[in-house]
């Protein structure tokens, strides 16, 4: 079958930049819907993120940044799919839906004490994995990694989003995720970079999914 036919045209003569550039400002911020609500994710992370929901077995995931609220309801139907489970949500805005009964959502800001304490509530005793993408600085994810890391169940993964924009090195973004991700490495030898889940080669979160290979320290 001629690729012309396919619909690729002229895309197969992109760049690997150029593709990243389109799918981002054309597909990802545009495109990308969960029932009928928009979700800023890059897809095949989200076919991984669920891989880690179903094989973790967690109880909880903490969702960090919240935006449209469209990733949210995904969580909410993948945690009923895999047995049930909670999502805590949080996030300085609150979208605009109406949340499921199995989302618990915070408004605040994802460093302040108070939300911080409500999290670990909600989190306590339970099988816990988080997805920061909030703010992407990387000072303030750095933040998140500290307060939140505690949080996470051996063998389950903090992932930190959007360290694609380290690799695009988009000025306006720059130092992001993956900066704060290498940062905190240098910091604890609890975590570990698990590049198996970047398979698709094509992700948001390089050098970002971030297992927890020892016990949190007392």
């Amino acid at each position: 079958m001629p690729v012309e036919s396919l619909g690729l045209g002229s895309h197969l003569d992109m760049t690997l930049r150029e593709w990243i550039e389109r799918f981002q400002n054309e597909i990802v911020l545009k495109e990308v819907h969960y029932r009928g609500v928009m979700s800023w994710k890059n897809v095949l992370d989200l076919w991984v993120i669920q891989e880690i929901i179903q094989e973790t077995k967690v109880e909880v995931v903490i969702e960090i940044g919240a935006k449209h609220g469209g990733t949210t309801l995904w969580l909410s139907d993948i945690m009923r799919i895999y047995g049930g489970g909670t999502v805590v949500s949080l996030d300085i805005n609150r979208p605009p839906i109406e949340f499921p009964d199995n989302v618990h959502f915070i408004l605040g800001d994802s460093i302040s004490p108070e939300t911080v304490a409500q999290v670990k509530a909600l989190c306590a005793g339970k099988r816990t994995m988080c997805i920061a993408d909030g703010n992407h600085a990387a000072d303030h994810v750095l933040q998140e990694l500290r307060l939140y890391g505690p949080l996470i169940t051996e063998g389950c993964y903090f992932i930190a989003e959007d360290g694609i924009v380290d690799v695009m090195d988009w000025k306006r973004f720059t130092p992001g995720p993956m900066a704060a991700a290498h940062r905190f490495l240098q910091e604890t030898d609890e975590f570990e970079i698990d590049r198996r889940r970047e398979k698709f080669l094509i992700t948001y979160a390089p050098d970002g999914f971030l297992k927890r290979v020892k016990p949190a320290r007392a």
